[in-house]
């Protein structure tokens, strides 16, 4: 399976938990949408670079400070993208809290896709290339 399709798999999934924790605390606890913006944002970062990093990816060893701060900042772009495009959906044009989220995640996948892929996994995936290319 290739990592595009790993990473969509995983995304899938961190989009899932992002949104849900999203809906529990905005719809149903009535928290701010900005606050349940970072919460659930925070939930889906931390399950993405749990799987990406192991599965996606496949880095293996210790995390250097190098990966996590790349990581790090690849997510806290795609999160000011999401939340930006979600407050100017809700606030700005007064759509509905779960539909301005929704945009706002499909928005923010690509970027965050191509910046993992080719920044901050770069040495995985070269590590795993020259691994398959001794293998065979």
């Amino acid at each position: 399976m290739g990592t595009l399709i790993k990473f969509a798999l995983t995304g899938c999934l961190n989009t899932v938990i992002d949104y849900a924790v999203f809906g529990l605390l905005n719809a149903l606890l009535g928290v701010n949408y900005l606050l349940a913006q970072t919460i659930s944002f925070a939930c889906g970062t931390i399950n993405s670079y749990l799987v990406n990093r192991k599965w996606t990816f496949q880095r293996r060893g210790g995390v250097s400070a190098g990966e996590a701060l790349k990581f790090l900042a690849v997510n806290g772009f795609t999160f000011g993208i999401s939340t930006a495009v979600l407050a100017i959906l809700h606030s700005g044009l007064q759509w509905n809290a779960l539909a301005a989220k929704a945009i706002a995640v499909v928005i923010a996948t690509a970027a965050g896709y191509a910046a993992n892929r080719y920044w901050v996994f770069r040495e995985a995936e070269t590590l795993v290339s020259s691994e398959t290319a001794k293998d065979e």
